[in-house]
């Protein structure tokens, strides 16, 4: 069974994941947004009241905004908008996961 931190690297960046869907032009995948979502949430609740984190995560927490935000240029004005909004609910979930 993967851990979480597992399941967020590949839900990002498995050859269908989230990160790589929006640079290939395959459009913001929802149902994997959620699931981004939920993960996030549960690492935060898991590393509550830690003074650190795993380096993993913050690799890929560095890569998670900057990769969203410049695959939304290559979406019609509508979707671009969408995909900020789901960078900015995933920002405030990793501040979440880093403040103790």
């Amino acid at each position: 069974m993967k851990d979480n931190l597992e399941l967020l690297e590949e839900l990002l960046l498995d050859v269908n994941g989230l990160l790589i869907s929006l640079r290939v032009g395959d459009g913001l995948n929802k149902e994997k947004v959620n699931q981004v979502y939920k993960v996030l949430t549960d690492l935060a609740a898991g590393w509550k009241g830690q003074e650190k984190i795993p380096k993993k995560a913050v690799d890929l927490f560095i890569d998670i905004y900057p990769g969203m935000l410049s695959s939304s240029d290559y979406y019609s004005h509508e979707v671009a908008i969408e995909i900020m909004d789901c960078c900015d609910k995933i920002i405030d979930l990793i501040k979440d996961c880093i403040s103790y």
